[in-house]
């Protein structure tokens, strides 16, 4: 059996999350026949159990009670939801066949799509809750880290302060003693080439069930962001992903998605836009708006539009990072910062496709071609359109410099790398909630 960093394979927990999901259809039912009927189900009636069945049976197939995608933190909420929806369709053909008057009850009166929203968001909230208890209450893994001394004790370090559920061990080769129940999982540096001793005794490792990465795919699964300083031209040449560089499909979806979004974004804010653009300019001297060169897909310049937030020539010295608690913040600058109401008028850039929803970040020309020189790959960023949110903003805090620059960079190639609408979903909910906790910059 293939061992598990998170112990999702676990028994308890697998039984722990089959039971939860049980109850949750159960309690979805219930809701459900509530709203629309104000009466409670027969949970022992043959659609209920039927349904009950479909749905446990799709999250097994669909990998819902196994670690990897268990734990896969940017898409587990939204995927296991989706996949809860899926099963609607078998459900709705089972329903039909055991009897039409069961499914004109349950379709007609609204109740199995009340029901299967509410049974896929209480399935999320299962994952959650149980993978934090679990990875609370059980001990830490072990991780073996192969490479050179000098390597492996910078990432180790790195690695330990973000990953403290693992216990992180190096070697410069790998000790003929290691067992297979003494370690959870190798990570091999790619400077590090073993011998063909070593190859036996991963290959032995391997198909005894220990999971083996190279140092990058294990910032990817577990950290969720590409390395920059450890790939190189063959990393790109052999790495999977990238779909969404030459899918014209996903591109146009996309692109429909950016426009409903930032039409119905400009619709519903136009009130809080129309009382921001007053309250500016009551409080500071000036032109409502701001706007500002910024680079974009394929490194194309564009004008940018937002609510001004700084007093009128906050660079007449040049370009300068932003800070935090900025001294040239104008007095609702602060508070539209944080909402992020400042970024509004971005809808703008978006529906004239020079912006998506979901991209990162725009940078100004003047940072790019420093950050260009100082970061390696850093203009792979380019390959896509900017946005008004992504991965990078809302996985790292807001900072301005060349480190930070680097370390979202590495956000920006795990969304550019890995991009599906359900990361772009989860993203914009991440977006929503640091929003309502006013945890913006």
């Amino acid at each position: 059996m293939t061992k598990s960093l998170f112990g999702v394979f676990n028994p308890v927990h697998k039984a722990s999350l089959v039971l939860l999901d049980i109850v949750s259809i159960a309690a979805a039912f219930f809701i459900a026949h509530k709203v629309r009927l104000n009466q409670s189900p027969d949970f022992f009636a043959a659609e209920l159990i039927g349904m009950t069945t479909i749905i446990i049976l799709g999250l097994f197939i669909s990998d819902g009670y196994t670690s990897n995608k268990a734990s896969n933190k940017p898409k587990l909420p939204l995927r296991t939801f989706f996949i809860v929806l899926a099963t609607g369709i078998p459900c709705t053909l089972y329903i039909y066949i055991i009897g039409p008057e069961r499914f004109s009850h349950l379709f007609g009166r609204g109740i199995f799509p009340v029901a299967i929203a509410i049974a896929g968001t209480l399935s999320v909230s299962n994952r959650v809750i149980t993978n934090y208890i679990f990875r609370r209450t059980s001990a830490p893994k072990t991780v073996l880290l192969l490479g050179n001394q000098e390597q492996s004790s910078d990432n180790k370090q790195s690695l330990e302060y973000q990953l403290n559920e693992f216990n992180f061990e190096y070697q410069y080769s790998l000790d003929a003693n290691v067992r297979v129940d003494s370690i959870d999982a190798i990570v091999i540096f790619p400077t590090h080439k073993p011998s063909d001793l070593e190859q036996q005794h991963l290959v032995h490792l391997r198909l005894s069930g220990v999971p083996i990465f190279s140092l990058s795919d294990f910032y990817e699964n577990y950290l969720f962001l590409v390395p920059v300083q450890e790939i190189d031209s063959e990393w790109f040449i052999r790495a999977e992903g990238f779909t969404m560089l030459h899918s014209s499909i996903a591109a146009r979806v996309k692109r429909c998605a950016d426009i409903v979004a930032a039409i119905s974004l400009l619709v519903v804010f136009s009130p809080i836009c129309l009382i921001t653009g007053l309250l500016i300019k009551l409080t500071s001297p000036g032109p409502i708006f701001f706007s500002q060169t910024r680079v974009g897909l394929n490194g194309r310049k564009f004008v940018l539009y937002k609510f001004r937030t700084m007093q009128v020539n906050a660079e007449k010295n040049g370009a300068q990072w932003a800070e935090n608690n900025d001294p040239r913040i104008i007095p609702i600058g602060k508070f539209l910062r944080k909402s992020r109401i400042d970024e509004i008028p971005q809808c703008v850039n978006i529906l004239l496709g020079r912006m998506s929803i979901i991209g990162p970040r725009p940078e100004r020309p003047e940072f790019t071609s420093l950050l260009a020189r100082d970061i390696p790959y850093y203009d792979l960023r380019h390959l896509v359109k900017p946005g008004l949110t992504g991965w990078a903003q809302v996985s790292y805090p807001y900072g301005a410099s060349v480190e930070d620059s680097l370390k979202k960079l590495q956000y920006d190639l795990y969304y550019i790398k890995n991009y599906s609408l359900v990361l772009d979903l989860n993203i914009l909910l991440r977006t929503i909630s640091m929003t309502l906790r006013q945890g913006g910059r």
